[in-house]
């Protein structure tokens, strides 16, 4: 088929449509590849090979709107592009496709794109995501779909279209598999991009956005585009909880929604836009400063870590920092084994190191110091007040290898230890055998068994704004 150009149109998004006719004056839309590889390369010829494959299989996707199915890969000219039958509404609206929309088209839109949401039933889905991009004006509120599978295919070698593969649900990213939650999180974004015109987390660098939508929330759609209404607004936020399991299910998304149109909130009142306009500025320093001072953080803590705990172990153990021996010649062995498990507890490396005699207990010491350190540092820093060791059920027994001049004790209990952002829990069993030396007992031999150990997650959120009121902010 041979094709000649008639006119270009540039949507808001940059991407662009092209009104063509064949000889025999048939029209047609013709959408460009705007591929970055030459169409020399072997990657190119296999992609074409690909296209035309997928677009040789019907769309099997139960939609509210319609779905623009592509004919076939053409040329027009030197240029390559995707071939679809003529559509007067298309070819009219697409320089609106990719421009911010009102609320009230946002919340229509919403309406039909929650209808596509798959079911917990539906095992495969007929798309992977949802994507600002695929959405096209139709006119009179109505929008179309292109065919999503032709877009993702294309998208990593588009300029730009990394992008799209930033709309997934956290737990997607981190290697989860997709569920009706995630998919109701693709829809967020999406939205959220069609309402203000902006992703709702930095996009200048991919470890900076995943880390951001790991452990952020995004930032509300107000201070963005202030005629939004808190309905509309509290309806996005809800769509993008970090945690799936607070996000709405499809129904109660759709009532929220249908509440908030019924209430008249999709729009702000005066006063309301004006207050977040005003607003604005403020609230997003706030979260830049915040989303600084974490990567500063990520940065350099280590090696304060490093620096501050071997400064603060030296001293501890040179200069005693004030700490009263609690051994004397009158200790019992069993009250020596006490000041041990004391210190261990009590995260006090130089009582952990008192009944101890050189050389012994060395995985014990390194443990408790690294805690103590990592601790007192992110409870000043991160403002985590939880306890970084926890132990529990201690028992402690006299062995039967017992003598009184080599007393053997064997100590059972629970640890629980928080290592970055999960908790370690283990269950061990310790044999200690004490000697007498220079007039006080000491542990001359720790042997320390994990019988069980279980990891989970940290389920308790860092304490909100807690870098902005270390550093004066807010």
């Amino acid at each position: 088929m041979r094709l000649f150009r008639k006119e270009t149109k540039a949507a808001g998004d940059g991407t662009m449509l092209c009104l063509v006719v064949d000889e025999e004056g048939g029209q047609y839309l013709f959408e460009p590849l705007g591929m970055a590889q030459t169409p020399k390369e072997k990657i190119f010829l296999e992609i074409l090979r690909e296209l035309r494959q997928i677009i040789r299989t019907p769309l099997r996707l139960t939609a509210a709107l319609p779905v623009f199915n592509y004919r076939g890969v053409e040329k027009c000219g030197d240029e390559t592009g995707l071939l679809m039958a003529y559509d007067e509404e298309l070819w009219t609206n697409w320089p609106l496709k990719g421009r911010i929309l009102p609320p009230t088209a946002v919340a229509a839109v919403a309406q039909d794109l929650l209808r596509m949401v798959p079911s917990p039933e539906k095992k495969e889905s007929e798309f992977i995501q949802f994507y600002p991009g695929d959405l096209v004006p139709l006119g009179n509120g109505c929008w179309g779909l292109l065919d999503p599978r032709v877009q993702h295919l294309l998208a990593p070698y588009r300029a730009g279209g990394e992008q799209r593969f930033l709309y997934e649900a956290p737990e997607v990213i981190a290697g989860a598999p997709r569920t009706t939650a995630s998919y109701l999180y693709s829809l967020g974004l999406t939205l959220y991009h069609l309402a203000t015109g902006e992703f709702p987390f930095p996009v200048k660098d991919r470890r900076e956005t995943v880390t951001a939508m790991l452990r952020e929330d995004p930032l509300d759609p107000r201070y963005l585009q202030p005629e939004i209404g808190g309905g509309l607004a509290h309806f996005l936020l809800e769509l993008l909880s970090r945690n799936p399991e607070d996000r709405p299910v499809v129904s109660a998304s759709m009532a929220a929604l249908n509440q908030a149109i019924a209430e008249g909130t999709l729009v702000a009142k005066a006063e309301e836009a004006a207050r977040f306009q005003a607003e604005a500025g403020v609230a997003k320093a706030k979260a830049a400063r915040k989303r600084q001072w974490y990567w500063r953080w990520q940065r350099y803590k280590w090696p304060v870590v490093a620096v501050l705990g071997v400064a603060l172990i030296t001293f501890l153990l040179l200069q005693g920092a004030g700490y009263e021996e609690k051994i004397t010649p009158a200790s019992t062995p069993r009250e020596v084994v006490a000041v041990f498990y004391g210190g261990l507890a009590q995260l006090d490396p130089v009582q952990l190191e008192e009944p101890l005699s050189k050389g012994v207990g060395r995985e014990f010491i390194d443990m408790v110091s690294a805690l103590h350190v990592t601790s007192k540092i992110r409870q000043a820093y991160e403002l985590i007040g939880e306890p970084f060791l926890e132990m529990s059920g201690l028992t402690v027994m006299v062995a039967e290898a017992s003598t009184p001049d080599y007393p053997v004790f064997t100590a059972s209990y629970h640890l629980r230890i928080r290592q970055g952002q999960e908790w370690v829990s283990q269950e061990r069993r310790d044999r200690l055998v004490l000697e007498k030396q220079k007039k006080k007992w000491q542990i001359i031999a720790l042997d320390s068994v994990i019988l069980t150990e279980e990891r989970t997650p940290v389920t308790t959120p860092d304490p909100a704004d807690a870098l902005d009121r270390l550093n004066g902010v807010g």
